[in-house]
Order: C-alpha cells, then structure tokens, then sequence
C-alpha cells in the first residue's frame, strides 16, 4: 500500500472521508467496490446488489451485526460509485440513510481511490449519536478500505 492517509471526520459537515493509493488498474478497483462477489472478500462477509444502476437495491452483510440495505445512487463507470446505506437497523429510511461515494482517478500504474461519506446529520436529532456514528464509520472505512487495498494487492479481480 502506497501514499495512503486515515480516514478524518468533519463535524461541521457531517461527513468522513478517506483516500488511499492502491496499486492497481482503476478497472481492477472498480471491479472490487461493484462486483458483489469481490465485495463480500474485504468489505464484511456478504454482499448483493440487485443491479449496476441507479435505484437497484441490495444489501452488506457482517458476522454478528446483520445485513445493512443499500440504494445506489450514481453509477459512472468507471469514477464514481455511490449509494446510500441504512445502518441504523430495521426498515430501510432512505432519509435517514448515509452516503457513501467512491471516485477513482487514475495515477500511471495506480488508483487514487477517495471515499466520502454523508448524511450523518439525518441520522438522528441527537447530537451524541450522529458524532458517535461519524467516529464509528471513520474507524470502520480505515479497516475496509485497508482490507481493500490488501485484497487487490493479493488476487486478479
């Protein structure tokens, strides 16, 4: 892994974000965030999307904590993957969702892949709790997208 920084919070904006450089094709990269079978190798343990485009639903899942649904929300291959997830439990609240959204830009042999986060604001009316799930996410982006960055570094997606 080269050039890679951790994941930081805004409080301000309600947002987390992370860059890492990884060393490989942005094609390759794309593959591993929208191919459900690359997914469940570094981003929990299951994973499903229904289809590769705007409004297509599916789900993350994680031994112990359960399945998450997910709406995605852009598709632009190959920059920019976005969707909104429900961490919360229960219902899918599509207004009550965060945003994650991945843009790759291609650097000679490598990705400069950056993820940001947004929406914390909607989750609760509590302060507390949108803080707590700001620090959550940004420590649960510094494990992912390392185990990303590892995953593509070991195996041909």
């Amino acid at each position: 892994m080269t050039n890679t920084q951790a994941a930081v919070v805004d409080t301000d904006r309600y947002t987390v974000s992370r860059t890492v450089v990884v060393g490989a094709p942005r094609a390759k990269v794309w593959r591993a965030l929208t191919d459900p079978a690359h997914i469940a190798k570094w981003f929990g343990q299951t994973a499903r999307i229904d289809a590769l485009e705007v409004g297509a639903r599916g789900s993350f899942g994680w031994d112990g904590h359960g399945e998450f649904p997910l709406e995605i929300t852009e598709v632009d291959e190959p920059e920019t993957f976005a969707y909104r997830w429900f961490t919360q439990g229960g219902d899918f609240d599509f207004d009550r969702a965060t945003e994650a959204r991945f843009t790759l830009a291609e650097e000679g042999e490598t990705t400069v892949l950056t993820v940001v986060e947004t929406g914390f604001d909607r989750l609760s009316d509590e302060e507390e709790t949108r803080r707590g799930q700001l620090e959550s996410n940004r420590q649960g982006w510094d494990g992912e997208l390392d185990e990303l960055v590892a995953y593509l570094e070991a195996v041909s997606v």
